[in-house]
């Protein structure tokens, strides 16, 4: 149907369905209600420098093994874990509001880097989440090393609707990879879609690097620019692929520009 919908030009629609329908899924309002805590996966392993700590995007292809290629450019200098969202899998409770998944995902940073040092990371909309879980880290008095964004941008509603014929696409090519998108993970996605609709961003005292793809994907563009922006104080870097293939074949270059900014 989502395939159909496409074809159509009807996945505002859609999308805007899967939001809906959402609604009947279970969910939890608190940590404490999950049945499994979220767990970090480790993509890489080094004695050097702060942990990475990678977050998956909110797209139904979303996951751990988006940042697989990208963590190999850290193997035995730093160690890279990335982060799932509760409800991409068949039997997990998605969140009932911002809250829940924000609180659940900072307990698992803090259980996994056990007071050493991190960067939170996030590609896409999986920068939405690292950002946040800053604010949340922050208001316990908890400071990350960094925060880094990869091509976001979720926080601007005008260009999240420009962006959908070249998300959805991109998405279908990639449905039957790692992880084949099903109806669990379409659900998910349009759950996520309406927790963080009318998400803006705080401001936070953690460096923040936003790194912008360098090749054109969308038909979108402010004041006549078409890449990621951020708005809050940051620093900005571009990278050789666009939006999906920064973290594919050019992950590695990728990889570099963020560890040459954090070192």
């Amino acid at each position: 149907m989502m395939r159909e919908a496409g074809q159509r030009g009807e996945q505002e629609e859609f999308t805007r369905l899967l939001m809906d329908l959402s609604r009947f899924r279970p969910s939890f309002a608190s940590p404490a209600e999950l049945d499994r805590a979220p767990a970090l996966v480790r993509l890489s392993r080094g004695e050097t420098g702060p942990a990475l700590v990678c977050f998956s995007s909110i797209l139904s292809i979303g996951g751990p093994h988006q940042y697989a290629r990208f963590a190999t450019g850290f193997r035995g200098h730093r160690d890279v874990l990335a982060l799932g969202n509760p409800g991409f899998v068949a039997g997990e409770r998605l969140p009932a509001n911002p809250e829940a998944v924000i609180e659940a995902q900072a307990e698992a940073v803090l259980r996994e880097t056990d007071g050493a040092p991190f960067v939170l990371l996030g590609h896409s909309s999986g920068g939405l989440l690292a950002h946040e879980v800053a604010a949340r880290l922050e208001s316990t008095g908890v400071f990350p090393d960094a925060v880094v964004l990869l091509d976001i941008y979720s926080h601007d509603r005008d260009a999240a609707v420009a962006l959908q014929p070249g998300l959805s696409a991109g998405m279908d090519e990639r449905s039957a990879g790692q992880v084949p998108v099903d109806d669990t993970r379409l659900l998910a996605m349009g759950a996520y879609f309406r927790l963080f609709g009318e998400w803006r961003p705080k401001e936070v005292k953690t460096p923040t690097l936003l790194v912008r793809a360098g090749d054109r994907l969308f038909d979108w563009s402010r004041d006549g620019d078409w890449r990621s922006y951020w708005q809050l104080p940051h620093t900005a870097l571009d990278v050789p692929g666009n939006h999906f293939t920064m973290m594919e074949e050019h992950a590695a270059t990728t990889a570099r520009t963020v560890e040459d900014w954090l070192s």
